[in-house]
């Protein structure tokens, strides 16, 4: 038996499917995010990785009113999810002659954890733009284009977990956030070996949430569901 303090305990809407209640904690992980980034309504914003981190990240942005949101991930798979999600334009991040490329971006949100990303955000926000490191970068030191943010004078913020946005999440998914195409696949309590397999290989608790984006096979799943209701 677990004991659960009460104030951890939260009575869902009647009308929230639990297979969209279960992201409520990364929902409000990418809420805490897109809170950083400030007032995103009306802005071209920049989302690099298409994990489920990144696909909700989208889905508020978009939520939250803003005009265009560009998603990239060297995966097509992440990326039809993505576009599921509410991405207006997704780009493969290895094409970097892709029309949704064109222009500059007023936001950009990093969400794959990859060094690679960070520059990718850092080189395509406008002046005076705001990057949101939302992954966690490999451990040790990771090269940033500092002179860049310097003479662009670009606001470069850090988003860790979330804080008081659990339940707003769960308010926007009973709003019906598009979240659907994100819950990739749903197992048994049977299948739950196949469901660990499928979800991560290396994934270790020391990793961030969006290294383990990048860890588990992306091009089978997204958000792995195990539902302890079945037994066959």
């Amino acid at each position: 038996m677990v004991t659960v303090p009460a104030a951890q305990l939260r009575v869902l809407p009647p009308d929230l499917a639990l297979r969209h209640a279960v992201l409520a904690e990364p929902l409000s992980v990418a809420l805490h995010a897109v809170h950083r980034a400030g007032d995103v309504r009306g802005k071209r914003v920049l989302v690099t990785g298409a994990g489920p981190i990144g696909c909700l990240v989208t889905a508020v942005l978009r939520h939250r009113g803003a005009a265009e949101v560009v998603v990239s991930d060297l995966l097509d798979m992440p990326l039809s999810i993505a576009a599921a999600s509410g991405a207006t334009a997704t780009v493969r991040a290895d094409d970097p002659g892709a029309d949704a490329w064109a222009g500059v971006f007023d936001v950009a949100v990093e969400a794959s954890g990859a060094p690679a990303g960070l520059r990718t955000c850092v080189e395509r926000v406008r002046r005076g733009g705001t990057v949101v490191l939302l992954g966690l970068l490999p451990p040790g030191e990771v090269p940033l284009l500092g002179n860049i943010a310097v003479t662009r004078e670009l606001q470069l913020r850090g988003a860790f977990r979330f804080d008081t946005e659990f339940d707003e999440a769960i308010g926007v998914l009973a709003e019906g956030l598009p979240v659907e195409a994100i819950v990739t696949p749903t197992l048994s309590l049977a299948e739950s070996r196949a469901a660990f397999d499928t979800a991560h290989d290396s994934f270790s608790l020391a990793e961030s949430r969006a290294a383990f984006d990048t860890a588990h096979d992306r091009t089978v799943a997204s958000k792995v569901l195990l539902d302890l209701r079945t037994h066959a």
